[in-house]
């Protein structure tokens, strides 16, 4: 009896080992048809990722429904659907905790980390990379520590941390025989090699990294090097080459579905369309790839089209939108990225790093218990040998840091005397200038204005002799009286410091509007603008005066617009004065005195100048000036 009673069991163990290696097997065959799906369409891997789930579910095997809930929220994140992708990723990393299996997490925590980034959340992604990390300490296999290493080098590349990124990939690079860590490792020295302008070894670790993707048949990252290999030759001055990998890469996500691949492929032709002024299809991309970042929730994305947007509109002269898109840039970087956040990821990683020293110290006490004389001796040795080296080497840094500090110093001296002479120089020139203009503008105003008044008054008082022949002759007095009393008044120099720079150009304003032009203006910041340096406020007064000259005089105008305003983040002063009067040919009257006048000021000052003229309809002039930082502003 008893031999059959085992008999049976043994049958029993039999057939429920069987069942588990089937179920086994049979999941292993649905990953790797995911794989092979989602190669292929987004849609289709979505599909058969819920199928995964539901028999997972049936099975009630948390291993097998931690990786359906990743290949699910993958699925989801390739079709942009990042919050849905979220959900189901945190649904994988918490049953993950709860199956006594360190390199499932590992694995969750893999995969999740690139959308976390993407959405600006880095903060979790660094939290989770560490814990992972802290599980798998003595895993033998290297292969999650390295894929964890390469997340972290994302992480820092993203946040400028350049050095420490390196660090991590070059341990990959080193110690990793897996192709697509190698791929992945080399594509990530390319970028950082393009923030860094290396433009050149960017360009070969981009070619290194695409070479292996394409032996793996990895569309998505292909994708993403076409893309990075469009920039870097865009940076190469080399824009056929950069279309051409952009447009191969469009077609690629477009077939695939990569909804976030696409929107970046849309802002990096806008870029080369904005190269070749051709404003109308660079806005058409920028909407495009707004509306797909809207809806993926890509931050990153969302900051660059802002960006993009802004320096449109500002060369279109459009100050509504601009305003519009600086207000959208800012919410974006922080959504993005802030100064709390950033400290809180370093934070996590000196915790990881103190938690790895702490366990060091415990095994090194077990050491000392065994070995206790030795190690006292040799560490008093140590001791001893280390404080006689740094004293040694205190020694040569105060040297050395004496030596630098003084040659600093007569350095400071030198170049401190050399700007002085400078701008002893330069102010020596303006103050001769300034005093000749109003040498002359007081000599046109008492001498000539003053006989012009007399022989005005003298004619008046014989008009009614003889009116008809006298009457044309006062006007013409008149006329040339006005016109050298505003003349003196052109010539007459501002000081900028004892006026408000934006209350001379209110001034100016008032002082040119008659009862056949009214003139409207719009100065902002004002604060900003009065904080400027003397120079370039005489720079724009000069400028604005010309304009306004050349209007009363040629224009034939009744309505005058001025715009004048900074744009914080290009650091530049932007002038807009629009009329309404005749307009004129710009290829032929473009010689003027005070035309010219105006061009040499803003060449002098390193600005540019657009005209927009019409017949009939009037006369848009935009100006740009950078604001140049100087000490002695």
């Amino acid at each position: 009896m008893n031999c059959i009673h085992n008999n049976i069991l043994t049958l029993v163990f039999i057939l429920s080992t069987f069942h588990l290696y089937s179920q086994q097997d049979y999941f292993k065959t649905l990953e790797r048809q995911f794989d092979s799906i989602e190669n292929e369409s987004s849609d289709k891997a979505l599909l058969h990722a819920r199928g995964m789930v539901d028999y997972s579910v049936k099975s009630k095997n948390n291993t097998y429904m931690v990786s359906s809930y990743v290949k699910l929220a993958t699925a989801y994140e390739n079709l942009a659907k990042s919050d849905s992708a979220v959900v189901f990723y945190d649904k994988a990393l918490d049953i993950s905790r709860t199956v006594d299996s360190d390199t499932l997490f590992a694995f969750s925590v893999i995969r999740m980390s690139q959308l976390n980034s993407i959405r600006g959340d880095q903060e979790k992604v660094v939290e989770l990379i560490f814990e992972a990390l802290q599980k798998i300490e003595d895993n033998p296999n290297p292969k999650q520590k390295h894929e964890l290493y390469y997340k972290l080098s994302e992480v820092h590349r993203e946040l400028a941390s350049f050095d420490k990124a390196k660090h991590y990939l070059q341990l990959i690079i080193e110690e990793t025989e897996l192709d697509h860590l190698l791929a992945a490792a080399y594509n990530s020295l390319g970028l950082i090699q393009y923030s860094n302008k290396d433009y050149y070894n960017g360009k070969a670790n981009l070619l290194k990294s695409l070479e292996l993707y394409k032996e793996l048949k990895d569309n998505n990252n292909i994708c993403k090097i076409l893309i990075n290999l469009g920039a870097m030759h865009y940076k190469l001055k080399k824009i056929e080459e950069s279309k051409e990998y952009l447009i191969e890469a469009s077609k690629l996500t477009k077939e695939f579905g990569y909804i976030n691949l696409y929107s970046m492929v849309l802002i990096n032709l806008s870029v080369i369309y904005h190269k070749e002024k051709d404003y109308e299809k660079e806005l058409v991309y920028l909407k495009k790839a707004e509306e797909l970042a809207k809806e993926t929730g890509n931050y990153q994305a969302l900051s660059t089209v802002a960006n993009n947007m802004i320096l449109v509109y500002a060369l279109q002269s459009d100050i509504k939108k601009v305003r519009r898109y600086i207000v959208r840039y800012r919410n974006a970087i922080d959504s993005l990225y802030n100064f709390n956040r950033n400290q809180k990821i370093f934070e996590i990683e000196a915790k990881y790093e103190t938690s790895k020293k702490e366990l060091e110290i415990a095994r090194q006490k077990e050491l000392v218990l065994t070995q206790r004389t030795h190690i006292v001796i040799a560490i008093v040795l140590v001791m001893l040998l280390s404080m006689i080296l740094y004293m040694y080497i205190q020694r040569l840094k105060s040297q050395k840091l004496l030596y630098t500090n003084q040659k600093e110093l007569n350095e400071e001296k030198v170049s401190n005397l050399l700007d002085t002479h400078k701008l002893q120089k330069i102010k020596a020139y303006v103050d001769g200038q300034n005093e000749e203009r109003e040498r002359i503008s007081k000599d046109l105003h008492d001498g000539i204005g003053g006989s012009l008044a007399a022989i005005k008054m003298r004619l008046n008082r014989i008009k009614n002799r003889l009116p008809s022949e006298l009457e044309p002759i006062i006007t013409s007095v008149d006329s040339t009286y006005n016109e050298i009393r505003s003349i003196s008044h052109d010539l007459m120099p501002k000081n900028i410091n004892h006026l408000y720079f934006t209350d001379l150009m209110k001034e100016l304003v008032g002082f040119s509007t008659s009862k056949d032009i009214e003139y409207k203006y719009y100065i902002h910041p004002e604060k900003k603008l009065n904080s400027i340096s003397e120079s370039l406020q005489l720079t724009i007064y000069r400028i604005i005066q010309e304009l306004i000259t050349n209007i009363n005089k040629h224009a034939q105008a009744t309505e005058v617009s001025i715009n004048i305003a900074i744009h914080e983040e290009s650091n530049i002063v932007n002038m807009i004065v629009e009329d309404n009067g005749r307009g004129f040919n710009t290829k032929k009257n473009n010689s003027g005195v005070g035309l010219r006048s105006i061009k040499q000021r803003i060449s002098d000052n390193n600005g540019l100048i657009k005209i927009d003229s019409n017949y009939g309809i009037g006369t848009v002039i935009c100006v740009e000036l950078p604001i140049r930082i100087s000490k002695y502003s």
